[in-house]
């Protein structure tokens, strides 16, 4: 009796490479400037060179990879001025949606967050960049779903992708990632606390924060 063969759906394939390579680069294992390989990128993947191809075009739509015409696809290297832009909107965006969840939140939405913040605190001990990265962006997701608007949800999801580099090489992370767990806090406190001006001010200034930090080690290296 023949054996069933089953083949991956061109389109399944596309997106698991991507959200592969998307993950690479959040954690900081695929390095700003570094070439992807094609040919390499086709044995890891073990796979066509057309799914490939297809799936740097998804990143590279994100502002993920850059590709240079008898170069190949580069991860890219985002310039602080779009850095800047893109935080500020960011902060903007998930303060609207801290404000809009606050009479939406409920006890199991809560006890997410606090669970979360366990997590965090274990990531910190055993300083595992990847892991908090995750973990911070599910904390953040929490609230952002509960807002209750659909097209502030995927205006902020759209944007993240751009935005997760900046989050994995924070200044706070390297020299002081005990701050960025008690900014969550905050921000838990703020969202129990029901006051929805404050929840909004507590995400804007913990997500700003980040991005003076972020200012402040470029001016570090810069001046090195």
């Amino acid at each position: 009796m023949r054996q069933k063969v089953h083949f991956k759906r061109p389109r399944l394939l596309v997106e698991e490479i991507s959200n592969s390579l998307r993950e690479a680069i959040a954690s900081g294992k695929l390095k700003q400037g570094e070439k992807l390989s094609e040919p390499r990128l086709q044995r890891i993947f073990e796979t066509s060179r057309s799914p490939i191809r297809e799936a740097l075009g998804v990143l590279e739509r994100e502002g993920l990879v850059v590709r240079i015409p008898r170069k190949g696809a580069y991860v890219s290297d985002i310039s602080l001025e779009e850095l800047n832009d893109t935080t500020v909107v960011v902060a903007s965006l998930e303060g609207l949606a801290a404000r809009l969840a606050v009479p939406l939140l409920t006890e199991w939405h809560f006890s997410q967050l606090d669970e979360l913040i366990k997590e965090m605190e274990e990531e910190v001990t055993g300083y595992s960049i990847n892991g908090y990265t995750i973990t911070h962006c599910r904390f953040h997701e929490v609230f952002v779903s509960a807002c209750g608007n659909k097209i502030l949800i995927d205006l902020i999801g759209n944007l993240r992708k751009r935005y997760v580099r900046p989050r994995v090489t924070s200044y706070y992370f390297m020299h002081d990632i005990e701050h960025a767990v008690s900014s969550h806090v905050k921000i838990i406190d703020a969202l129990r606390g029901g006051d929805p001006q404050e929840a909004e001010n507590a995400v804007k200034d913990h997500i700003l924060t980040a991005l003076i930090d972020e200012r402040a080690q470029r001016g570090e290296k810069q001046e090195k």
